[in-house]
């Protein structure tokens, strides 16, 4: 099996390389599906990214769950750690570049929301398996933030990957500590994914 490294390298790349026209249908495409999970399964208080680096694109869902009404939060980092807050985003509101370049809402300008009371999740992905399992760009950043979350007792929160259909891969490496996915959205429908191991446990 190719090394996590190998796979986060030949992904990237060819994300990269998804031409500009496809990239727009794939948004329209993630856009309606993110907009059927949040309808069919009445979520409200979602947590998503501002694409960059080739990713999945966000900005028509992310206007749709707006002007549906949704609540919309981004990831910030902390100051220390790897646990990220996630604050809540308006169109206009500032962004402020993290220490990764990475836009996001600043402190104080925007309101927070407990990791535990968020209903749905839209993670970024380099790498997705069949397994559930997801390569991130390896700040472990998602992993650490919903740690808590898959052993507490409270509802968590639907987390589903976006990405583009040419980024799942047979199989990835595994680490205890890896985030799982419920599912993942591509620009050809909805992946349904192992459920969670708390979850299968009752937890």
């Amino acid at each position: 099996m190719a090394t996590k490294r190998d796979i986060r390298h030949r992904l990237r790349n060819h994300r990269r390389r998804i031409p500009n026209a496809y990239r727009r249908r794939a948004g329209l495409r993630l856009r309606d599906e993110v907009l059927r999970l949040v309808e069919t399964r009445g979520l409200q208080r979602v947590a998503a990214y501002l694409d960059a680096d080739g990713e999945a694109p966000t900005g028509p869902a992310l206007a749709a769950l707006r002007r549906r009404g949704a609540a919309v939060y981004l990831p910030a980092l902390r100051r220390r750690g790897r646990c990220m807050a996630f604050r809540r985003w308006l169109p206009g509101a500032p962004l402020r570049p993290n220490r990764y370049g990475v836009p996001e809402p600043p402190p104080g300008l925007a309101a927070e929301l407990p990791v535990r009371e968020l209903d749905l999740v839209l993670a970024p992905l380099v790498a997705f398996d069949s397994a559930g399992r997801r390569l991130g760009m390896g700040g472990g950043f998602y992993d650490a933030t919903f740690a808590r979350v898959r052993r507490s007792p409270w509802h968590p929160p639907l987390i589903v990957g976006l990405a583009f259909s040419c980024q799942r891969v047979a199989a990835l490496p595994g680490e205890p500590w890896d985030l799982p996915l419920d599912g993942v959205i591509t620009e050809r429908g909805y992946v349904s994914l192992p459920l969670r191991t708390h979850r299968q446990e009752g937890a």
